[in-house]
């Protein structure tokens, strides 16, 4: 055992010592800072700024009094949903956001405001939030931001000589109380708007401000009607109340850590593993094959088998590689749990952890190192039975490129599949045939795995690592020395039945 040990460190300092193994240690740590940075150096500027001139004096108050509403009405949602998760509704039973999230009404934003909005539900919230609760993020920005008519735009001039003056503003960016903010749209109400048929007009730079233009054209819209019910003799408090009708509605959410959000969430780390697992070892098998077969157009072998046995160097190699492999995933995942902690944004803050902590079964974690390092194995002793019956790359090659394919192109299947469906048959299917076994069951432990399934797979894929090792085994123990005889995959199965003899 102490010579394959050695052969063991040899592999591993001969591996490591490649540019090809610096390269795929640094990829993903370097996929993770470049995360880090991406969302501030190209994610646009979420929320912009528009400028609204109304003449008539009749119809901005209540614009703005809308965006206002729909903005406090998001805010409030989130913090419906903050509440519910942390369970601090008790903090002030009749407030609004304490029973939970669901629609909210105008009247329901109008009362949150009245209570003095968010800094108040905090201030009252904020004593019984447990130790380890995050703070309060809404997931909604302040999209549209109202400014004043820069300076020199004419006002009182019509809607051609304000929409001319416009033009040029419309191209930068203004200042507002949130910061600078790209102007996207001016908007101009005539001083006879309804009465006449004179149109509000609306100036936009291309940048998309649907939602913003469909709100103001809505408010328009209820004005007109308003005032065109009023005028038939409807009286205002009756219209008010109509307009207030909402149709009542309950929606009952998974409890949780389950429903299709949470199985997203919990996903992400065991179907990010498959990647990682492909990428490993085909990258590093494909180092292990390349030695193999250097050492033996180099004669090398013949040397080494002089002083060691075939077992031992089969097992020195696949120690090596393996601990190639370990130090790999072990480096990637201290970078990875680091950026997730530790990092205030990013791929790994806003994915990756609330995926560990979703996965909150310490079997799992157990599940997911097995697996990959079973996959790791039986992929690795595939690529170093090639590198035995292979005199050069090319006859590597011959080899190689099926055995690729019937790796690959399964698992991609099964990955795709299992994001739509974890239960789904072909996700199934391949959890009880070995090869693909620890692929799919790494994607599926989000999704619910049940233990005994795991146990199951795990003791057949012990079984089936045991069985490969023993063939692999054989066929080192008479291919080694074979060179310049091509072997057809019909050979195989006699080459390994001539180890008896040997």
């Amino acid at each position: 055992m102490s010579r394959a040990l050695l052969i063991a460190a040899r592999e591993y300092r001969q591996i490591a010592a490649t540019r090809g193994f610096w390269v795929v240690l640094l990829m993903i740590p370097l996929m993770i800072a470049v995360s880090q940075f991406a969302g501030k150096l190209i994610t646009p500027q979420a929320s912009v700024a528009y400028v609204l001139v109304d003449a008539s004096g009749q119809y901005a108050p209540a614009i703005q009094h809308r965006m206002e509403l729909s903005y406090q009405r998001a805010v409030l949602g989130d913090l419906a949903a903050y509440v519910q998760k942390w369970k601090v509704g008790s903090a002030s039973p009749g407030a609004v956001w304490a029973s939970g999230p669901r629609w909210f009404s105008d009247a329901e934003a109008q009362t949150f405001i009245a209570q003095g909005g968010l800094p108040a539900a905090l201030g009252q919230i904020a004593p019984r939030l447990p130790a380890d609760a995050t703070p309060f993020k809404s997931a909604e920005p302040r999209l549209y931001i109202p400014v004043d008519p820069p300076a020199g735009v004419p006002i009182d001039q019509g809607p051609d000589a304000f929409g001319a003056a416009m033009a040029g503003p419309l191209q930068g960016d203004v200042v507002t109380h949130d910061g600078k903010r790209p102007l996207t749209l001016a908007v101009y109400i005539p001083k006879d708007f309804g009465a006449s048929a004179d149109p509000a007009r609306v100036w936009s730079n291309g940048r998309s401000t649907g939602p913003l233009i469909d709100t103001i054209r809505a408010e328009l819209t209820g004005r007109l009607r308003a005032q065109a019910l009023q005028t038939s003799g409807l009286a205002p408090a009756v219209f008010t109340r109509i307009e207030s009708l909402a149709a009542p509605m309950t929606i009952a959410n998974p409890p949780e850590g389950r429903g299709r959000a949470q199985v997203v969430v919990r996903s992400l780390l065991p179907l990010a593993l498959v990647y990682l697992l492909l990428i490993t070892v085909m990258v590093t098998g494909a180092m292990m094959l390349q030695s193999v077969i250097e050492e033996r157009s180099n004669k090398l072998m013949e040397s080494m088998l002089a002083c060691v046995r075939p077992s031992e160097l089969m097992y020195g190699k696949l120690i090596g590689i393996g601990g190639i492999g370990l130090t790999t995933v072990v480096f990637w995942a201290a970078c990875a749990v680091g950026a997730a902690f530790f990092a205030a944004q990013g791929m790994a803050a806003d994915f990756l952890k609330p995926s560990l902590v979703a996965l909150n079964h310490p079997w799992i974690w157990g599940a997911m190192v097995f697996y990959f390092l079973a996959g790791y194995l039986v992929v690795s002793m595939i690529y170093l039975g090639i590198g035995a019956l292979s005199d050069s790359m090319q006859d590597a090659q011959a080899y190689l490129m099926p055995v690729v394919a019937v790796i690959m192109l399964p698992t991609v299947l099964m990955m795709a599949a299992t994001a739509q469906n974890p239960n789904g048959v072909l996700p199934h299917v391949l959890s009880w045939i070995p090869i693909y076994t620890p692929f799919a069951m790494l994607a599926r432990l989000g999704s619910g795995v049940s233990q005994v399934e795991v146990l199951g797979t795990g003791a057949m894929l012990i079984l089936f690592l045991a069985v490969e090792l023993y063939l692999l085994g054989r066929l080192f123990q008479v291919s080694l020395l074979r060179t310049g005889q091509p072997l057809k995959l019909g050979g195989v199965i006699k080459l390994i039945r001539q180890s008896e003899a040997v």
